[in-house]
């Protein structure tokens, strides 16, 4: 995993503030679709950066996804911030459910095949979603 270089911890909230502010002028989608056809867009110019080999072209374009999905979230009416750390809680909770599940089969998750991970993940997707449904 690589450490953050130059990076600031604030840059959804940067980002949300900037949008805003450009929102609040009249620079902003009508509505949410354009907002959604943007991330589209700059998922497609990633792959496409990918494809030509350039990944400092598609480091640019994670930047401008990210700026768009903050924007997407200012149309949800959810803080970017929020929404990643909602996400990170789900995927902690799910992966720990993954492990225990593999150490039930006397295995050690290391040794998986990435496609056994993959189908006990599904699985677990289900029963986390189950029990976030019912409160637990």
């Amino acid at each position: 995993m690589h450490q953050p270089h130059d990076s600031n911890p604030d840059a959804l909230e940067d980002s949300w503030r900037i949008q805003s502010a450009a929102a609040r002028v009249g620079f902003d989608w009508p509505d949410v679709t354009g907002v959604i056809a943007k991330v589209r867009e700059e998922t497609r110019e990633i792959e496409d950066a990918l494809a030509a080999g350039d990944r400092e072209h598609a480091a640019r374009e994670l930047g401008d996804l990210l700026f768009a999905a903050v924007n997407l979230g200012r149309f949800l009416d959810t803080h970017p911030a929020k929404a990643l750390a909602d996400a990170n809680q789900r995927f902690r909770k799910r992966f720990e459910l993954l492990r225990r599940e593999v150490e039930k089969t006397g295995r050690d998750i290391e040794t998986c095949a990435l496609d056994e991970l993959n189908a006990v993940w599904e699985r677990v997707k289900v029963v986390a979603a189950q029990q976030s449904n019912q409160g637990g």
